[in-house]
């Protein structure tokens, strides 16, 4: 039987889903990215002939099959939050069993790509433009690791965790997380992938 998550025992008092801890954590994160995107960018500007050069060599399709998964992921964890609400163990462990394996299709992608820049010689060293482009997206996939980590463990958690305010607050905590980390991929596809076309 299904056990919803009453008035009394969900925290009321938070303006926002999730924990401020987290919220913080975000905001910090996210200022740390955008320094990294405006020097980017700065140097961009700077070199313009070289970096169009360079993104021509990224494969858009490896991008944008990137952002369709984490979309879908987040779109997941989502479902999985609402489920949580309702009392739905069952439910909330098959949301985020699919979160987590898009997860995975995600990393899977990342390690292809990565390995056929490294089998044609395309390495960090290789020009300004890689040199960001190996950093930024290795520094985001630390992020998709962590988010998987979380999702594994609440998802092994479910069923005895769901009917919990604490178990809602930190899958909220962790759905916020994983939204984040779907929107620096957001930022992250059209600038290194895209703009060396327009």
């Amino acid at each position: 039987m299904s056990r919803s998550i009453s008035a009394s025992q969900t925290p009321i008092d938070r303006p926002s889903p999730g924990s401020e801890g987290l919220w913080t954590f975000v905001f910090i994160d996210m200022m740390i990215f955008l320094l990294i995107f405006l020097t980017f960018m700065g140097e961009r500007i700077g070199h313009l002939a070289l970096y169009t050069q360079a993104q021509g060599q990224l494969n858009e399709l490896f991008g944008l099959a990137n952002t369709l998964v984490l979309l879908t992921s987040s779109w997941l964890v989502v479902e999985a939050v609402q489920a949580t609400r309702r009392g739905q163990p069952q439910r909330v462990s098959q949301l985020l069993g699919g979160a987590l394996l898009l997860g995975a299709v995600f990393s899977v992608n990342k390690g292809i790509e990565y390995a056929h820049k490294f089998e044609v010689g395309i390495t960090p060293a290789s020009n300004p433009f890689f040199s960001f482009y190996f950093f930024i997206t290795f520094a985001h996939f630390l992020h998709v690791l962590a988010g998987m980590v979380c999702i594994f463990h609440f998802r092994r958690r479910a069923r005895l965790g769901v009917g919990s305010a604490e178990y809602l607050t930190g899958l909220e905590n962790v759905g916020l997380f994983w939204h984040y980390v779907d929107v620096l991929w957001i930022f992250i596809f059209p600038m290194l992938y895209l703009m060396g076309r327009l």
